[in-house]
């Protein structure tokens, strides 16, 4: 397989897990900004119990509101563990698109030095074929000319 085969490749897994770390991070940011409102919405809840507590209530609605309350912070652990199941697949997408980057910059510079180093043969063949039209010059030159 030809070298720019493999660096066009490389270069579209690289573009494949860019764009999954983008999708990646749009759900974290919106587990995020779902575990804000749980967060939110669990702190009035708490509020207006405490109030519903200071002004009195009976056992049934007790039981109730901490039926409540057991609930939404139930929903906030589950939202947080996927906050952070989505966090880590996140931080391995950047892992990922980590390695793709390397991976492309080495067949680069391989590809670079490949580059070069033909380049320099080239330059040697035609050094090569410079000197020995020069030399075929003066010997002919030399033949048509006596000393």
């Amino acid at each position: 397989m030809k070298l720019d085969v493999i660096r066009r490749y490389r270069a579209q897994v690289e573009g494949v897990v860019r764009m999954e770390l983008l999708v990646s991070r749009q759900k974290l940011q919106g587990a995020e900004t779902h575990c804000q409102a749980l967060d939110v919405q669990t702190e009035v809840t708490a509020e207006r119990y405490r109030t519903k507590v200071s002004a009195g209530m009976v056992v049934e609605e007790f039981i109730e509101w901490q039926a409540t309350c057991d609930a939404e912070a139930a929903l906030l652990t589950q939202a947080r563990q996927v906050e952070g199941r989505l966090r880590d697949e996140w931080h391995q997408k950047q892992n990922d698109l980590r390695d793709a980057m390397q991976e492309r910059r080495t067949l680069d510079r391989l590809a670079d030095r490949v580059r070069l180093q033909h380049q320099t043969l080239q330059h040697r063949v035609e050094q090569a074929q410079m000197d020995e039209a020069a030399r075929r010059t003066s010997a002919i030159g030399g033949l048509h000319n006596p000393l």
